[in-house]
Parts: structure tokens; C-alpha cells; sequence
């Protein structure tokens, strides 16, 4: 599961308002600015097209709000380079913030997400959460609850510790040296690894980090619970390749990195309810043929998730097309008989 963080509005001294608002800055510009300055306070440094791509604005328009930031005394520098970006060069006092309702809601309700995710700093940011909360006008109790995702205190902990070391790593720039573990259809598989890691992300309850593998002379997503012996190395990397974790995982049906495929299946309900209710892939058409059945047509990436996926529908899902996935699902089905029978 991919969190898309809530970025939270707030109201600054008037100040601060006066002198971004007086410059002639409509009310839009005035929130943006003041977005970025809190996407500033939580990084180290940003890349101008990231902060763009978040604010869903031009790069012009990012170098405009750091013009009206810098004129209510909030310096904002930049690194040039491959590496650069922008990054607060001062901190400013944030007393007499105010939230408003639906950012409370918003705060209690990712709270209990990741609290039911069992993450590595769930517990961290459940106290976060409260002394903001506590602190928050006519805080009361929200009532929504997300079905937790049990895991024992070892593994917890050990994917804590891996998490920071690689997180250490991606920052300064270094080599890891790991026993992983792969898993594949016939048999599991544990090879030396060295990587270059780029970044850490979330998928279905599961911590993964994703880099350069020296192995596979490709960029590979590992699973930090397949993590055994590992250590941070000496040795430096540069990111040479251009690679947008966002754009591949979004034309993807789950996390796997394969050839993109088209593919027609027939649904019928209840299946074909549930299947209209979300999206699943960017490029996605859904003909209704009749009030039970549907025809779902997509491209995407992931063909073992999506083969997993159609399994999972039983008899209320028929692949038309590609002629492998078909072919596929009946081998499947024909050694499930041969295992029952």
C-alpha cells in the first residue's frame, strides 16, 4: 500500500500573511508557499521539479514562492548539481498555529493506518500524532479503525534497525553489501548483493528499499524482512540512470517492474462491483455489459500480480487476452485439480 502523505495547511503570524499577501499573491499562491516551506522543514533537501511535480505547478512558479518566503525572512537555499535542490537555510518559531477540523480528522485517521500497518515508527508517530492532537482545540475521538497487520517485536525491530542503516546509507551516498533472499516460483534463492540504494517505500504493509543492483545490472526493489547479513560499505555511489520510483510504480499492478501488457477479462458480480470501485491501473476502461458483468481492459506492468489477482476472482473472472495469461491460469487450475484429486 503507497501512503500519499497529507500535507497540512496552517495559518502563520499575520506577519508573515501581510508581507507574502501585500506582494500582490492571490490566496492559492499564499497556501502554496507556505506548503512548500513545511515540504522544506521535513526534508533535507528537495529538488525544484519535485516540489513542482507535489504542488502540482510549474518550476517558475516554485522560484516565485521561494521569492515571497525569502521576503517574510525565510531563507531558503539551493545545491546545484545532480544531487541539488533547495533546503530551509534558517527555521522559524511556529507557536500559534492553528488546524483546522478537517486536518485533525486527517491526522487521527493516519495515525490509525499506520498504527494498523505496524510500520517501524508507528509507535514514534502515535506519540507525534498525540501531542498534537492534545494540544489541538475540541480534540474528541474519531471513530475509524483499520484492521492491523500483526507482526512479532523481533521482526519489528529488526526491520527498524536495517530501516535506519539504509536510510544512512541512501543519504550519504554509499554501497550496501546484503544476503538476500529472493523469492521465485520454484525455489528461494540467497545471493550476495551489493546495491545502490535511492530510496525506501511502503507496499502492502511491507517496508521495501530500491536501488542499483551490481548483479542485475538493473534497479531491483528488495524486501527489508529478506535482509540477513548486511553491511554499509566505504565505497561511494552516483546515481547515473534517471529512474521516477512515482512513474513506474503507477503503470504497475502491483510493484513489479515487467514488460507492459494489455489485457481484456470478463467479470462478472459480485466481482464486477468491486472491480469497478477502484482503480488499478492509469491506463484503465471498464465496459459495463450488462447490470452483472463487465469487461476490464487495462495496461500495466506486474504480470504475477495480475495472474495472482485473477486467480483470486475463481470462476467469476475469464481471461480473453493475452493468450499466455489464459494459458497460464489453466495450467494453474489443472494442477490444483491434480492436487485435490
Amino acid at each position: 500500500m503507497f501512503i500519499e502523505v497529507v500535507y497540512i495547511h496552517f495559518i502563520v503570524p499575520m506577519k508573515i500573511y501581510l508581507i507574502i499577501f501585500i506582494g500582490g499573491a492571490k490566496m492559492s499562491r499564499v497556501s502554496n508557499a507556505l506548503k512548500m516551506y513545511m515540504l522544506l522543514q521535513g526534508r533535507q533537501l528537495i529538488k525544484a521539479e519535485e516540489l513542482a511535480y507535489i504542488l502540482e505547478v510549474s518550476t517558475r512558479m516554485i522560484q516565485e514562492y521561494k521569492n515571497d518566503l525569502e521576503k517574510a525572512g525565510i531563507y531558503i537555499g539551493s545545491k546545484r548539481g545532480r544531487n541539488g535542490g533547495y533546503y530551509l537555510e534558517n527555521t522559524f518559531d511556529l507557536k500559534g498555529i492553528e488546524f483546522g477540523e478537517n486536518e485533525i480528522e486527517a491526522l487521527k485517521m493516519a495515525t490509525e493506518v499506520i498504527k494498523s500497518g505496524n510500520y517501524p515508527y508507528s509507535v514514534d508517530f502515535q506519540l507525534f500524532s498525540s501531542k498534537i492532537l492534545n494540544a489541538a482545540k475540541d480534540y474528541d475521538f474519531t471513530s475509524y479503525y483499520s484492521k492491523p497487520a500483526f507482526k512479532h517485536k523481533s521482526m519489528n525491530d529488526k526491520e527498524k534497525r536495517i530501516w535506519q542503516d539504509i536510510n544512512k546509507a541512501i543519504m550519504n551516498k554509499k554501497k550496501v553489501k546484503m544476503n538476500y533472499t529472493s523469492m521465485k516460483e520454484d525455489k528461494r534463492s540467497t545471493k550476495v548483493r551489493i546495491v545502490h540504494p535511492y530510496g525506501v517505500f511502503d507496499y502492502e504493509g511491507s517496508t521495501y528499499f530500491y536501488g542499483y543492483c551490481e548483479l542485475r545490472k538493473e534497479v531491483r526493489f528488495f524486501k527489508i524482512p529478506r535482509i540477513h547479513d548486511y553491511e554499509i560499505l566505504d565505497e561511494n555511489f552516483c546515481i547515473n540512470i534517471k529512474y521516477d520510483i512515482r512513474e513506474v510504480v503507477s503503470k504497475s499492478f502491483g510493484i513489479y517492474n515487467d514488460e507492459l501488457i494489455d489485457i481484456i477479462i470478463k467479470i462478472h458480480y459480485p466481482m464486477s462491483e468491486i472491480v469497478k470501485e477502484k482503480q488499478y491501473a492509469v491506463e484503465q476502461f471498464i465496459e459495463e455489459i450488462d447490470e452483472d458483468t463487465i469487461m476490464f481492459k487495462a495496461r500495466m506492468k506486474g504480470y504475477k500480480e495480475i495472474k495472482s489477482w485473477v486467480l483470486s476472482m475463481g470462476s467469476l473472472a475469464e481471461v480473453i487476452a493475452p493468450k499466455k495469461l489464459k494459458d497460464d491460469i489453466l495450467a494453474e487450475v489443472k494442477t490444483m485439480i491434480e492436487l485435490y484429486e
